[in-house]
């Protein structure tokens, strides 16, 4: 009886204290997305390189919201090097200091170029 209720108040236990300091996202995390995908469509112009070539392409970007509003990259990916080069610049150059307040959010986002 006594080892049925230990083992009862063992296991209470564990289940509080990983709920307590289990880490999750900013309760603004989906506010930040959607305002960094917005941003990034209205900013990110399609590069003359791909255009004379006729390169069409997704990005994967994972990018960081730093406190200043600037944003930093993280991890990137893409088939063409080049796109690779020019979204990254792009990205890291773009400076909004009302991002400011999702300081700390990653982004994951997939940018589509392609030719209309």
């Amino acid at each position: 009886m006594k080892s049925g209720i230990a083992t009862i108040l063992i296991a209470l236990s564990m289940l509080l204290t990983s709920s307590t300091f289990a880490i999750g996202p900013p309760p603004y995390q989906a506010e930040a997305q959607k305002a960094v995908s917005q941003l990034l469509q209205e900013e990110l112009e399609y590069p003359d390189f791909a255009l004379k070539q006729q390169f069409q392409c997704c990005v994967l970007v994972s990018l960081k919201i730093n406190t200043d509003g600037s944003f930093s990259v993280e991890c990137l990916n893409c088939v063409n090097d080049k796109m690779k080069t020019h979204v990254k610049k792009e990205i890291e150059e773009i400076y909004m200091k009302d991002f400011s307040k999702y300081s700390g959010c990653t982004i994951n986002l997939k940018i589509k170029y392609k030719l209309i």
